[in-house]
């Protein structure tokens, strides 16, 4: 619990051998229920995850490689039949700092449906390579356009917390099942009317 919100973690895993134990290890306590989604890995991923030992885990496997958006649904059609009232997503690579998912939560806790993490608001932003922060700013301004957001995006950011409630009446299905997932998503907060929120990360 936090905030004293029953919390869920999916976490979307493609290959992650040799990361995504570290990446479990790292979730804070106060999360209720951590929802892995082996999407078809070809390597020792499923292993790895069979030996972790969390009374929280939930493991479930895709027979093959579908997109992080269908894992992303997977884990969150499960998270629906749990009493989790807010969903974050965390990558299995490790990259997402769990000391960043309080404010994330915090601001879902306070009104907020949907908030994504935003690395254009944190100074770490500076470690990322030219060429990629270019291309994340030209992506970035270009949504944040086409779905009339007022402020800071980080479009590219997979980092974020749902509310339970939002997705409760949302179409899961018809989002894309590959990297354009988070961005769909966005847009369907936006069209529903939904409020929506960015924290650095």
């Amino acid at each position: 619990m936090y905030l004293d919100h029953h919390i869920a973690v999916v976490m979307p895993v493609y290959n992650e051998q040799d990361h995504v134990a570290d990446a479990l290890s790292s979730i804070p306590d106060y999360v209720d229920v951590i929802v892995v989604v082996d999407d078809g890995s070809t390597d020792s991923t499923w292993s790895v995850l069979s030996s972790v030992s969390d009374c929280r885990l939930v493991r479930l496997r895709h027979p093959r490689n579908r997109g992080v958006g269908a894992a992303i649904k997977t884990g969150y059609r499960h998270c629906l039949t749990t009493g989790a009232e807010i969903i974050a997503i965390m990558d299995g690579d490790g990259q997402m700092d769990a000391n960043d998912l309080p404010k994330l939560l915090g601001r879902v806790a306070a009104g907020a449906d949907l908030v994504k993490g935003n690395r254009f608001l944190d100074a770490t932003i500076a470690q990322m390579p030219l060429p990629r922060w270019v291309g994340n700013a030209i992506l970035s301004r270009l949504t944040r356009v086409a779905c009339d957001f007022g402020g800071s995006l980080d479009s590219q950011c997979g980092y974020s917390c749902i509310r339970r409630t939002a997705l409760d009446h949302m179409d899961l299905q018809g989002l894309y099942d590959r990297y354009g997932f988070h961005n769909e998503m966005l847009f369907l907060c936006r069209r529903a009317g939904l409020v929506i929120d960015t924290v650095p990360v």
